[in-house]
């Protein structure tokens, strides 16, 4: 029996024995804690402690390993959760009509008037008006590579940096020292359609085969598929090509400083289209806390406060005020904020039919297993 609900003719027959009897416990007040499920590191501890500081509020923190597994989560309801963040294509493009998320209210988020003015135009072509998705940080997906290992085995990066990767000949060259991909199709395969000159990643048959068959090419040259931990492998010379994201970039060069390799990582924006992906603040529909949700959201876009993240992490920053905060090396870094010619070249994913999805879905685990 549980002595929190116990009648009181008991309590007082358990009191006559000597036993002390606890006194109900509260329930937790929701109104002050704000549940976060995000990528690792993308509120670092320093600005979690400033928020609760300030507002009195507890954050939870749980972490993803892909967009995939947050929206999975999510469209099971009453997740728990009140900030995620969200891949804007194809996520929140296909989310957002489905009812996932809880439209903002502005008036209580006077700081996502921050937002880089570009970039919240690109999150506009999915969340038209920009009702239901703040940016938080952004970045690309290139080639990584230790330029030490490039120079000695070829001397020159090549014009389009891809060919490190995808061209198997020269994969074949950087197979003992390492070679890995991202897994996940969704940055993998429309990148392979762009370099064999596809308008993008289609489930045509003949368009697709194409692509798994250049892909199978290069499979037994890499020695990792995964989206996590490879900037490590980096940064300790375990690998010295991958293709990855460009704040995974800036976490490499990081820890090949702080570990005492010096190992230098370097990063390449691809030459044809240079895939950008946003990651954006959104409050789930079914949230428990809507009104502490917004303000977590208000204080995270204060220009000082989203400087602290990028400055720690190597992501470009979703809000425009923050690069006058950034380090001048941060801010001149064009890894983090490529120049106008990188930038011309954007390209986001777009949104895949339910039969797409399972067709890529099906068509990736077979590469990923070898099959």
């Amino acid at each position: 029996m549980n002595l929190f609900s116990v009648p009181n003719s008991l309590v007082a027959a358990i009191a006559s024995f000597g036993f002390a009897v606890l006194p109900a416990l509260a329930a937790p007040d929701r109104a002050h804690v704000v549940n976060v499920y995000a990528w690792s590191d993308y509120f670092p501890p320093s600005v979690v402690e400033k928020f609760q500081t300030e507002t009195g509020m507890h954050v939870n923190y749980t972490v993803f390993d892909s967009p995939d597994t947050a929206e999975t989560a999510l469209s099971m309801g009453s997740s728990n959760y009140d900030i995620v963040t969200m891949n804007a294509s194809p996520h929140l493009a296909r989310e957002i009509p489905k009812g996932f998320w809880k439209k903002l209210d502005q008036s209580q988020i006077p700081n996502a008037r921050n937002a880089d003015p570009q970039i919240l135009k690109i999150l506009g072509r999915v969340d038209p008006g920009n009702l239901y998705a703040v940016p938080w940080m952004w970045g690309t997906v290139g080639v990584l590579y230790n330029a030490e290992k490039v120079k000695s085995i070829l001397g020159l990066l090549p014009a389009e940096s891809l060919d490190l990767i995808f061209k198997k000949e020269l994969a074949a060259k950087f197979e003992k020292c390492g070679i890995s991909l991202l897994d996940s199709w969704q940055d993998i395969l429309p990148l392979m359609a762009r370099y064999l000159g596809q308008p993008q990643l289609s489930a045509e048959p003949a368009q697709l085969a194409a692509v798994l068959k250049k892909l199978a090419e290069i499979r037994p040259f890499l020695r990792r598929i995964s989206t996590s931990g490879y900037y490590e492998q980096l940064a300790d010379g375990e690998l010295c090509l991958s293709i990855g994201y460009s704040g995974d970039a800036m976490i490499a060069r990081r820890m090949a400083q702080e570990g005492g390799t010096k190992i230098p990582v370097n990063y390449a924006f691809p030459r044809i289209s240079v895939p950008l992906y946003i990651d954006s603040m959104v409050i789930p529909a079914d949230s428990p806390n809507y009104a502490g949700a917004l303000k977590f959201i208000n204080f995270m876009m204060r220009p000082e406060i989203s400087a602290e993240v990028t400055q720690f992490i190597g992501f470009a920053s979703g809000n425009a005020a923050a690069v006058p905060f950034l380090d001048l090396s941060m801010r001149a870094n064009s890894i983090v904020y490529p120049p106008p010619d990188v930038r011309a070249r954007f390209e986001t994913e777009r949104v895949y039919t339910s039969d797409e999805l399972r067709t890529f879905n099906r068509a990736w685990q077979r590469f990923r297993t070898g099959e």
